[in-house]
């Protein structure tokens, strides 16, 4: 089960996300209506999902962003077009909202973590082929770095082999 914090200014606010979210996997562990009263409550937190409008008394959504933890996740809950949200690692739902619409929103934004968690990452020999085979594409075929990667990319996909794979055969090794 998914551990919610809710962060909104108005209490009436809170109890109808609270209230969409009743019978969900997600329990709501805690309502603040403040930056300073959600930043105590996620102090011994590693694992939450705080749900918030673009602003609170004493923060906009970027500003709390910016104190919060590994494993601890940002999605704010926003009017269409009237609040530009600038990092893009806080998860931005437009209203309306419904309940079949937050609860996706939420199970569409958590997969997409445990995907980052998951991903493995390159070693610097991988990196240092990769780079290779770039530049080998860019000196004996003219393209540019995007074009390269791109052609890798789609020559692997194509394929079916690993990027690196793909990257690997284009040097010869």
């Amino acid at each position: 089960m998914e551990r919610v914090i809710l962060a909104f200014s108005k209490t009436e606010t809170a109890d109808k996300i609270r209230r969409m979210l009743d019978g969900s996997a997600y329990e709501v562990y805690a309502v603040c209506h403040s930056k300073a009263e959600l930043l105590r409550s996620i102090t011994d937190i590693d694992d939450v999902l705080i749900i918030m409008g673009y602003k609170l008394p004493d923060a906009v959504a970027d500003d709390v962003f910016e104190d919060l933890r590994d494993g601890q996740k940002l999605m704010s809950i926003v009017k269409a077009g009237a609040h530009e949200i600038y990092n893009q690692d806080i998860f931005v739902v437009t209203l309306p909202v419904n309940r079949q619409i937050l609860i996706n929103s939420i199970e569409t934004f958590v997969g997409i973590i445990e995907r980052r968690k998951h991903r493995v990452k390159r070693t610097p020999e991988e990196e240092k082929i990769i780079i290779d085979a770039k530049a080998y594409l860019m000196e004996n075929h003219s393209m540019t770095e995007e074009q390269a990667h791109r052609f890798i990319q789609k020559r692997s996909m194509d394929t079916g082999a690993k990027f690196i794979d793909t990257a690997r055969q284009i040097l010869g090794r």
